[in-house]
């Protein structure tokens, strides 16, 4: 059994409070959840309203698969023009 990690620093330009900060970032969870069999939470940054550090965790039998799911979720999140990704690492334990 391999286990897949990846940790996302994001910003979050365009909000200007904790509230509205963690209505996207859960619903970026939950469609994560939808779309992919992985566990995510916030890990850093959880009070400042503009960054969010994420890590995101998932299970399998093949190293390739994990680097393959984690790079889809790298791309997943690129995609919400409400985020920017400014750094992220993968490991596969």
């Amino acid at each position: 059994m391999q286990i897949g990690i990846c940790v996302v620093w994001l910003g979050i330009p365009g909000t200007f409070s904790l509230k509205a900060k963690r209505q996207i970032c859960l619903s970026l969870f939950s469609r994560l959840r939808k779309n992919f069999n992985i566990s995510i939470t916030e890990i850093g940054h959880q009070n400042s309203y503009r960054k969010s550090i994420i890590a995101v965790v998932t299970v399998n039998t093949e190293k390739a698969h994990l680097y393959s799911t984690l790079s889809k979720i790298v791309e997943f999140i690129k995609k919400d023009c409400r985020l920017n990704i400014e750094n992220y690492t993968t490991e596969v334990l």
